[in-house]
């Protein structure tokens, strides 16, 4: 794998689905964006959250898929579609361990399953129900963008949660946002990030912006972690493309 290529395992690119591309012209805008910069395979994630019926986000997951695969057809990016894995952006909730359609909102046919922390003060009692999801549902947590929970004042509970078994991501837009790398730096450089994806969710708000990211960091120096990240992005991804059958 060449050093700038990448696989994304947290996007929103389908269009109509959250906060991600409003239609499909911004959808093909996004992916341009995302090939231009040395994407070679990515995991659609559209949030879900507990107000909604598993079945009815499923099939409207499946709907903005099969509509983007539609007016992509005959484009360059047709065969970029090939490569699009269907995941998940999971809200927590306590829940969640009691739900028998957890594997289906995994990434493809795979184990790994994106989880969303509560954006407010936590108490062991989430961590508690994170370590019972795995072992109830047998799933690969994969932790969303971690350093979005510091402000909340969740320090030495996201302490806990590091020394849990799980796997970190990143955002890209960390190590970009003014004022924030050199947190992203001592997060990088003490193994505490796993994953590097950009989370993105337009052209504009949240775009890709995986080159930039992986510029700054080599003007910091940080090769071997840029290669460790991507690496585990790659494995991710070929496990869950595999069991998708991609």
């Amino acid at each position: 794998m060449d050093k700038h290529e990448y696989y994304d395992l947290h996007t929103h690119f389908l269009p109509g689905m959250d906060l991600g591309c409003k239609n499909t012209d911004e959808a093909m805008q996004m992916i341009k964006m995302m090939v231009d910069q040395g994407c070679m395979g990515a995991v659609v994630t559209p949030h879900f959250y507990p107000d909604e019926t598993v079945e009815s986000y499923l099939t409207r997951r499946e709907n903005a898929y099969l509509s983007l695969c539609e007016a992509l057809k005959g484009t360059e990016y047709e065969s970029f579609m090939r490569t699009v894995v269907l995941g998940t952006e999971v809200g927590y909730h306590k829940s969640l361990i009691f739900n028998s359609w957890i594997p289906k909102l995994c990434m493809g046919m795979s184990d790994y399953i994106l989880l969303e922390l509560p954006f407010a003060k936590w108490n062991h009692e989430v961590l508690e129900n994170v370590q019972r999801l795995m072992e109830v549902r047998n799933v690969k947590v994969i932790i969303a963008h971690l350093e979005r929970y510091f402000e909340y004042g969740n320090k030495k509970l996201i302490n806990e949660l590091l020394q849990m078994n799980v796997m970190i991501q990143m955002n890209t837009e960390h190590l970009l946002k003014f004022g924030a790398f050199r947190h992203a730096l001592d997060m990088i450089q003490n193994k505490r990030v796993d994953i590097l994806c950009t989370d993105c969710h337009g052209t504009f708000f949240y775009p890709p912006n995986m080159e930039q990211a992986i510029a700054k960091m080599e003007r910091a120096g940080l090769h071997d972690d840029i290669q460790r990240m991507l690496e585990n992005n790659y494995v991710i991804y070929s496990e869950c493309s595999r069991m998708a059958g991609n």
